[in-house]
C-alpha cells in the first residue's frame, strides 16, 4: 500500500509541473532522446522499436536486454552486473519491466556512450533494501552516459552516483526511500560529483537524509523539470560552476533549494549559479541530516551559504515556516575567526572563502513564510526578531529574505584583510579576496513580489543581521566587536539590499555533441526568457 500511496503523490506533483513524467511522449524537441542525444538517430532507416518507455524513448531491437524473462521479486543482480561489465561503446542496456531485487552495488567503470534504461519509473523498479553494497548505481569515469526510465528504492547509501564523468544525463528516474524522513535513510538520491556537462531533468527524489538532487564539484550543469520531495535538502548545488536550476518543484523538504560552498573539497569554490522559475513551497520537514546540511533550518525555501556569484529570480517561495531565502556567510556555521587559518588555511589558499559576494535576488514571488521560524543555526536571530531586541524594538515577523551581513561588515572594517595572505595566486587571479566590498560584490534584493494578502501584506520583510557599513555600527561588545543589530524593513521598497547586479551568464551543457539549456534545446523555453 505504501508504494501505491507514494506513486499517487508523485503523479499529483508531476501533473502540477506540467506533465513531468510524460513530457515529450509525442514530441521531437530532443528532451526525450529522439534527437540522437541518447544513442538514437533522428534520421536514417526506419525500424520498429522493440518497445517504447513511458517517457516516449524508443528501444531498438538490437539493445542488450537484462533478464528479459524475470518476474516480479526476482533477484537480477548477476544479470545486471554481467550486462554492464566490459561494455562496447554506445551500448544501450535495457532493464526488464517489474519490481526486482538487487543485492550489490552496481559499479560501471569508464563507459562511453552508455544508455541504461528501464521502461518507466513505475514500470522498472529496483529494490536495494537487502543490498550488501553502499550506492545503488555508481558510474566512475567515462563520458556520454544516460540513465533513464527507472526507479531505485532503498539504496543503503546513495541512489545513482556519477564521479568524474564528462557528460552525464539522468532523466525520468526516481530515487525513493519510503516512509517518513529518517536519519538512517540513504544520503543522496541523484548524485553527480566532480563531473562536467551534467543534465538532470524530469526526475523525482523522495526521502534522502541529505540531498535528493545534488550536483557537487562540477561544472556546466542544467537541473530542470525535477521534483524533490521530503528530503533534508531538496536540490543542492555545491562547490560548482556554471549551473542553471529551473522549472523544478521542491516541496516538503527541510530546505528546498541550497547553494553551498563548503571548505576542504578538491574544487574549492563555485559560482555563476542561476536559480530561476522554481517553486519551493512547504519545505518544513524536520531536519534529520548530519554535517552542514544538518544545520539547515527546517522551513527554509532556499539557502545560499558562502557562495558568490548567484542569481535567484522569478521563483515562487511560499509557505516555508522559517524564511523564503537565507543568505549567509560561513561565519554562522563557525564564528571562530582566530582559528580560521589553522582550520581552513589550505582550502582558503585554494580559494574557498567564508564570505559571499554578488548574490542577486529579484522578481521572486514570496508569500506566507516565517510563521514558525526554527533551527539552531538561526536561533539567536529568531529570538531577537521575535522579541524587542531588534532595530524596531518590538516583535517582528521573521524576515522572508534574511542576510547575515557579518562577512561583508568585517571585510569593510578591514578585520578580514589578513586572510588575503592565505589566498593562492590562482584564486587571486580569479578575484578571491578579503578587501572591502565594491559595488559588484554587494548582496542585492529588489523587485521581489509580495504575494501576501491584506492584512498580512506588511509582514513580508527583509532582514539584515549586521549592518554592512561600518559607519552604521552602533552596538559593540566590551572588546569593541560589533553586535547584531537585527535590522528589518518591508521587502517591497526595502531600505536594505536595494541594489542591482548584472545578470549572470546561462549554463551550457554539451552532451553527445548536442547543446542543452537556455542557449540550446531550451532556447524557446519561457523560463529562459525571464
Amino acid at each position: 500500500m505504501r508504494q501505491s500511496h507514494t506513486f499517487k503523490k508523485l503523479l499529483l506533483i508531476t501533473a502540477m509541473s506540467g506533465g513531468l513524467l510524460l513530457a515529450g511522449c509525442d514530441g521531437d524537441d530532443g528532451k526525450d532522446g529522439k534527437d540522437g542525444a541518447d544513442g538514437q538517430s533522428a534520421g536514417g532507416e526506419a525500424s520498429s522499436p522493440l518497445a517504447v518507455t513511458t517517457s516516449g524513448f524508443a528501444i531498438p531491437g538490437d539493445a542488450i536486454l537484462v533478464a528479459p524473462d524475470a518476474v516480479d521479486g526476482d533477484d537480477i543482480t548477476e544479470a545486471l552486473s554481467v550486462a554492464l561489465f566490459d561494455l562496447p561503446e554506445d551500448a544501450l542496456v535495457v532493464l526488464p519491466k517489474g519490481r526486482f531485487v538487487v543485492t550489490e552495488s552496481i559499479v560501471v567503470n569508464s563507459a562511453s556512450g552508455l544508455t541504461l534504461t528501464g521502461h518507466g519509473i513505475h514500470e522498472t523498479v529496483l529494490d536495494f533494501s537487502t543490498s550488501n553494497g553502499d550506492d545503488a548505481f555508481r558510474f566512475q569515469g567515462g563520458n556520454g552516459i544516460t540513465v533513464r526510465d527507472m526507479a531505485v528504492y532503498e539504496a543503503p547509501k546513495n541512489g545513482i552516483k556519477a564521479t568524474n564523468v564528462n557528460g552525464i544525463h539522468m532523466t525520468y528516474t526516481a530515487t525513493v526511500w519510503e516512509g517518513e524522513l529518517e536519519a538512517n535513510n540513504g544520503a543522496y538520491g541523484l548524485y553527480p560529483l566532480k563531473s562536467q556537462n551534467v543534465l538532470l531533468e524530469n526526475n523525482y527524489a523522495f526521502g534522502s537524509a541529505d540531498a535528493g538532487i545534488y550536483v557537487g564539484q562540477s561544472e556546466n550543469i542544467v537541473v530542470r523539470n525535477n521534483t524533490a520531495k521530503q528530503n533534508v535538502a531538496g536540490i543542492e548545488i555545491e562547490n560548482s560552476t556554471m549551473a542553471d536550476v529551473y522549472n523544478n518543484i521542491a516541496v516538503g523538504n527541510s530546505g528546498g533549494i541550497l547553494v553551498f560552498d563548503l571548505p576542504g573539497l578538491d574544487k574549492a569554490y563555485g559560482g555563476n549559479v542561476r536559480i530561476f522559475n522554481n517553486h519551493a513551497y512547504s519545505n518544513n520537514a524536520a531536519n534529520v541530516g548530519a554535517g552542514v546540511v544538518g544545520l539547515v533550518p527546517p522551513g527554509t525555501g532556499a539557502l545560499i551559504l558562502a557562495t558568490s556569484d548567484v542569481e535567484m529570480y522569478n521563483n515562487q517561495l511560499t509557505d516555508n515556516a522559517t524564511t523564503a531565502v537565507a543568505i549567509t556567510s560561513y561565519l554562522l556555521v563557525n564564528d571562530d575567526l582566530a582559528n580560521y587559518p589553522a582550520n581552513y588555511g589550505a582550502t582558503m589558499g585554494d580559494g574557498w572563502s567564508p564570505t559571499l559576494k554578488n548574490v542577486y535576488l529579484h522578481n521572486n514571488t514570496i508569500a506566507r513564510n516565517g510563521d514558525d521560524p526554527q533551527g539552531a543555526l538561526l536561533q539567536p536571530i529568531i529570538d531577537g526578531y521575535g522579541s524587542n531586541m531588534n532595530s524596531k524594538g518590538s516583535p517582528q515577523t521573521f524576515p522572508a529574505i534574511l542576510y547575515d551581513g557579518i562577512g561583508e561588515l568585517l571585510s569593510n572594517t578591514g578585520d578580514l584583510a589578513g586572510f588575503n595572505a592565505l589566498v593562492g595566486p590562482d584564486a587571486q587571479a580569479d578575484g578571491v579576496n578579503y578587501d572591502p566590498y565594491g559595488a559588484g560584490d554587494q548582496i542585492c534584493a529588489n523587485s521581489n513580489i509580495n504575494a501576501n494578502p491584506a492584512p498580512a501584506y506588511d509582514e513580508v520583510n527583509t532582514g539584515l543581521v549586521y549592518p554592512d557599513d561600518p559607519a552604521d555600527v552602533t552596538q559593540v561588545d566590551g572588546d569593541g566587536n560589533p553586535l547584531p543589530h537585527l535590522l528589518i524593513d518591508q521587502m517591497v521598497n526595502n531600505t536594505y539590499l536595494s541594489c542591482v547586479q548584472p545578470r549572470l551568464a546561462p549554463a551550457v551543457v554539451n552532451f553527445r555533441n548536442n547543446i542543452y539549456g537556455c542557449t540550446g534545446d531550451d532556447l524557446a523555453e519561457a523560463a529562459c526568457a525571464l
